[in-house]
Protein backbone atom coordinates (compact mmCIF):
# COMPACT_ATOMS: atom_id res chain seq x y z
CA UNK A 1 0.00 0.00 0.00
CA UNK A 2 2.81 2.30 0.87
CA UNK A 3 4.55 1.71 -2.28
CA UNK A 4 1.69 2.75 -4.36
CA UNK A 5 1.22 6.01 -2.58
CA UNK A 6 4.83 6.93 -3.16
CA UNK A 7 4.30 6.10 -7.24
CA UNK A 8 1.26 7.93 -7.24
CA UNK A 9 3.55 10.87 -5.33
CA UNK A 10 6.17 10.67 -7.72
CA UNK A 11 3.96 10.54 -10.53
CA UNK A 12 2.19 13.68 -9.38
CA UNK A 13 5.25 15.78 -8.80
CA UNK A 14 6.15 14.78 -12.38
CA UNK A 15 3.45 16.13 -13.95
CA UNK A 16 3.40 18.63 -11.68
CA UNK A 17 6.76 19.69 -12.57
CA UNK A 18 6.24 18.84 -16.14
CA UNK A 19 3.66 20.93 -16.49
CA UNK A 20 4.84 24.26 -14.82
CA UNK A 21 7.57 23.67 -17.17
CA UNK A 22 5.38 23.63 -20.27
CA UNK A 23 3.76 27.07 -19.39
CA UNK A 24 7.21 28.75 -18.50
CA UNK A 25 8.49 27.09 -21.80
CA UNK A 26 5.69 28.65 -23.22
CA UNK A 27 5.71 32.15 -21.70
CA UNK A 28 9.15 32.64 -22.96
CA UNK A 29 8.36 31.32 -26.67
CA UNK A 30 6.03 33.91 -26.25
CA UNK A 31 7.75 37.01 -25.08
CA UNK A 32 10.81 36.34 -27.89
CA UNK A 33 8.12 36.41 -30.17
CA UNK A 34 7.21 39.38 -29.23
CA UNK A 35 10.44 41.06 -29.00
CA UNK A 36 11.07 40.20 -32.45
CA UNK A 37 7.55 41.33 -33.58
CA UNK A 38 8.50 44.72 -32.32
CA UNK A 39 9.58 47.15 -35.05
CA UNK A 40 13.22 47.68 -35.42
CA UNK A 41 14.60 51.58 -34.43
CA UNK A 42 15.65 53.30 -37.45
CA UNK A 43 19.49 53.81 -37.65
CA UNK A 44 20.18 57.48 -38.64
CA UNK A 45 21.60 58.01 -41.88
CA UNK A 46 23.81 61.06 -42.57
CA UNK A 47 25.52 62.71 -45.87
CA UNK A 48 28.48 64.88 -46.58
CA UNK A 49 28.62 67.65 -44.03
CA UNK A 50 26.52 66.65 -41.40
CA UNK A 51 27.61 65.43 -38.24
CA UNK A 52 27.09 62.10 -36.24
CA UNK A 53 28.36 60.93 -32.89
CA UNK A 54 29.87 57.55 -33.78
CA UNK A 55 30.26 55.92 -29.92
CA UNK A 56 34.36 57.78 -29.18
CA UNK A 57 33.89 59.58 -32.31
CA UNK A 58 32.28 62.56 -33.89
CA UNK A 59 32.00 62.30 -37.33
CA UNK A 60 31.88 64.63 -39.93
CA UNK A 61 32.16 62.94 -43.76
CA UNK A 62 33.55 65.47 -46.63
CA UNK A 63 33.64 63.61 -49.77
CA UNK A 64 34.39 60.32 -51.42
CA UNK A 65 36.29 59.75 -54.83
CA UNK A 66 38.21 57.90 -56.80
CA UNK A 67 41.68 57.97 -58.43
CA UNK A 68 44.18 55.82 -60.38
CA UNK A 69 47.14 58.04 -59.42
CA UNK A 70 49.59 58.32 -56.81
CA UNK A 71 47.63 59.39 -53.11
CA UNK A 72 48.98 60.02 -49.61
CA UNK A 73 51.60 57.38 -50.53
CA UNK A 74 49.94 54.35 -52.50
CA UNK A 75 49.97 53.92 -56.01
CA UNK A 76 47.59 52.18 -57.54
CA UNK A 77 48.60 48.59 -60.01
CA UNK A 78 47.57 48.38 -63.52
CA UNK A 79 44.18 46.97 -63.45
CA UNK A 80 43.40 49.00 -59.84
CA UNK A 81 41.93 52.40 -58.26
CA UNK A 82 42.06 53.96 -54.81
CA UNK A 83 38.85 55.02 -53.27
CA UNK A 84 39.55 58.09 -51.08
CA UNK A 85 37.00 58.82 -48.46
CA UNK A 86 37.80 62.25 -46.61
CA UNK A 87 36.07 62.42 -43.31
CA UNK A 88 37.06 65.09 -39.99
CA UNK A 89 37.05 62.88 -37.00
CA UNK A 90 37.15 64.28 -33.46
CA UNK A 91 38.00 62.20 -30.74
CA UNK A 92 35.54 62.37 -27.62
CA UNK A 93 37.23 60.29 -24.89
CA UNK A 94 39.64 61.61 -21.85
CA UNK A 95 42.75 60.06 -24.31
CA UNK A 96 44.29 59.53 -27.08
CA UNK A 97 43.38 57.01 -29.21
CA UNK A 98 43.47 55.22 -32.88
CA UNK A 99 39.86 52.78 -32.66
CA UNK A 100 38.57 54.73 -36.06
CA UNK A 101 40.43 51.71 -38.17
CA UNK A 102 36.80 49.98 -38.43
CA UNK A 103 33.88 52.69 -38.56
CA UNK A 104 33.49 52.82 -42.07
CA UNK A 105 32.64 49.78 -43.61
CA UNK A 106 31.18 48.85 -46.87
CA UNK A 107 28.44 46.93 -48.27
CA UNK A 108 29.64 43.15 -48.27
CA UNK A 109 29.11 42.91 -51.45
CA UNK A 110 32.12 45.34 -52.00
CA UNK A 111 34.09 44.74 -49.04
CA UNK A 112 34.72 41.12 -50.34
CA UNK A 113 36.85 42.88 -52.86
CA UNK A 114 38.95 45.69 -51.54
CA UNK A 115 41.93 45.92 -49.52
CA UNK A 116 42.10 47.07 -46.51
CA UNK A 117 42.12 50.91 -45.79
CA UNK A 118 45.27 52.79 -45.14
CA UNK A 119 44.23 55.88 -43.13
CA UNK A 120 46.05 59.11 -43.33
CA UNK A 121 46.14 62.07 -41.25
CA UNK A 122 45.62 64.84 -44.45
CA UNK A 123 47.56 67.90 -42.77
CA UNK A 124 50.57 65.75 -42.40
CA UNK A 125 50.06 62.64 -44.43
CA UNK A 126 50.98 60.38 -41.25
CA UNK A 127 49.72 56.95 -41.10
CA UNK A 128 46.92 55.90 -38.52
CA UNK A 129 48.17 58.62 -35.89
CA UNK A 130 46.67 58.89 -32.33
CA UNK A 131 44.02 61.41 -32.09
CA UNK A 132 44.07 64.08 -29.19
CA UNK A 133 41.14 64.41 -27.30
CA UNK A 134 38.42 67.29 -28.61
CA UNK A 135 41.04 68.03 -32.06
CA UNK A 136 38.98 67.57 -35.23
CA UNK A 137 41.13 66.34 -37.39
CA UNK A 138 40.44 65.68 -41.23
CA UNK A 139 41.79 62.22 -41.76
CA UNK A 140 41.59 59.83 -45.34
CA UNK A 141 40.63 56.92 -46.11
CA UNK A 142 41.78 55.16 -48.83
CA UNK A 143 40.95 51.41 -49.76
CA UNK A 144 42.91 50.27 -53.44
CA UNK A 145 40.14 48.03 -55.11
CA UNK A 146 40.27 46.01 -58.66
CA UNK A 147 39.25 48.71 -61.26
CA UNK A 148 36.21 47.02 -62.68
CA UNK A 149 34.42 46.83 -59.47
CA UNK A 150 31.19 48.80 -59.92
CA UNK A 151 30.55 51.34 -57.08
CA UNK A 152 27.45 53.58 -57.36
CA UNK A 153 27.11 57.08 -58.07
CA UNK A 154 25.59 56.88 -54.23
CA UNK A 155 27.98 55.67 -51.67
CA UNK A 156 26.31 53.72 -48.55
CA UNK A 157 28.78 53.41 -45.30
CA UNK A 158 27.80 51.51 -42.41
CA UNK A 159 29.26 53.46 -39.59
CA UNK A 160 30.30 51.17 -36.15
CA UNK A 161 30.93 52.12 -32.79
CA UNK A 162 31.53 51.24 -29.67
CA UNK A 163 29.77 51.84 -26.96
CA UNK A 164 29.90 53.30 -23.36
CA UNK A 165 29.54 51.95 -20.45
CA UNK A 166 29.31 53.40 -16.57
CA UNK A 167 30.26 50.11 -15.08
CA UNK A 168 31.43 47.28 -17.25
CA UNK A 169 30.05 43.36 -15.78
CA UNK A 170 33.20 41.63 -15.48
CA UNK A 171 35.08 44.60 -13.83
CA UNK A 172 33.37 47.20 -13.12
CA UNK A 173 35.24 49.50 -14.59
CA UNK A 174 33.64 52.31 -17.35
CA UNK A 175 34.87 52.08 -20.49
CA UNK A 176 34.00 51.58 -24.51
CA UNK A 177 32.81 48.07 -24.73
CA UNK A 178 30.54 46.44 -27.55
CA UNK A 179 30.93 47.52 -31.10
CA UNK A 180 27.99 47.77 -33.19
CA UNK A 181 26.29 49.55 -36.21
CA UNK A 182 24.92 52.71 -34.89
CA UNK A 183 24.43 54.61 -38.71
CA UNK A 184 24.88 55.16 -42.32
CA UNK A 185 25.98 57.76 -44.43
CA UNK A 186 25.21 57.89 -47.87
CA UNK A 187 27.04 60.51 -50.05
CA UNK A 188 27.89 61.02 -53.81
CA UNK A 189 30.54 60.01 -55.93
CA UNK A 190 32.57 62.91 -56.62
CA UNK A 191 34.17 62.70 -60.39
CA UNK A 192 37.62 61.04 -60.48
CA UNK A 193 40.91 62.64 -60.09
CA UNK A 194 43.97 62.10 -61.11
Amino acid sequence: MWSHFVTFRSKASAWLTAGLGSFAALGVAFAMGAFEAAEKPVLPQITAGQSMEAGKWLIKPLKIWTTNQKIYGITPRDGQKAVVFEVELMNRTIQSDRGYYTTFQWPAVIADKIEQPMIYLMRDESVTPSLQPGMPEKMAYVWVIPAGVSIDSDVDLAIEAWAFKLRNNLTGTPGWWSKSIVGSLRMPMQQEQG
